[in-house]
């Protein structure tokens, strides 16, 4: 009787342990998400490029036959406060061609078959930006934070924050993919079709030539 009561106990046991560490699981990871979600909130902006929907990866290459989804923040920008665009105004989001260097002022020319993306002025993001098919080639996946109005439209920006000084500056942030398409089929060289064609016009001569030889 004792020995079945202690078992008993032991399994109670057993089974409050594996309630607690469940709990405390969850716990964990509930305060993970909320971290995660402020550090996102207050860190740098930033922008990556994504092949699925609602899939965070970090994706540089693409085919033709992808979408192109783009995911990031706006991180300090997103607080009202510290962001110089007013209160209604969103970000946009870019493919242009890609540049090794960017320049303050450079233009932002739109090459996907939609043209650019409007998108919330919030904390995180996730748009289609470009539908398949898309065309092969080495882009730049830009956000572009500065949308005011200012001299700064339409541009990629990279000044100091004048909602901020001596803060973190404005910069817009840059992701670069690269679409990988069709490899065109090779143009034979010179060479190799003509010797083949200069040892068929022989044989041709050599039995042209036999067979009048043989009439002789």
């Amino acid at each position: 009787m004792k020995q079945d009561q202690l078992k008993n106990v032991v399994r109670g046991s057993v089974s409050l342990n594996r309630r607690v560490i469940g709990t405390l699981m969850i716990a964990g990871l509930i305060v993970m998400a909320v971290f995660a979600g402020t550090a996102a909130a207050n860190g740098v902006a930033h922008i990556y490029g994504s092949r699925y929907n609602w899939d965070y990866e970090q994706q540089p290459n693409f085919e033709t036959t992808d979408n192109l989804y783009a995911h990031g923040c706006f991180g300090f920008y997103s607080d009202p406060p510290g962001n110089p665009c007013p209160d209604g105004c969103g970000g946009r989001v870019y493919v242009v061609k890609h540049k090794e260097t960017w320049t303050n002022g450079d233009p932002l020319n739109d090459v996907s078959s939609d043209g650019y993306e409007t998108i919330a002025w919030d904390n995180s993001f996730f748009d289609l930006i470009w539908p398949t098919p898309l065309t092969p080639g080495t882009y730049d996946l830009i956000l572009d934070l500065n949308v005011s109005g200012t001299e700064n439209y339409y541009v990629w920006t990279d000044i100091a924050d004048p909602a901020n000084p001596g803060g973190y500056d404005l910069t817009d942030p840059i992701w670069t993919i690269t679409v990988i398409g069709d490899e065109p089929e090779p143009i034979p060289e010179f060479s190799t079709i003509a010797i083949p064609v200069a040892g068929i016009l022989g044989l041709l001569f050599f039995y042209n030539y036999r067979k009048h030889r043989g009439k002789e």
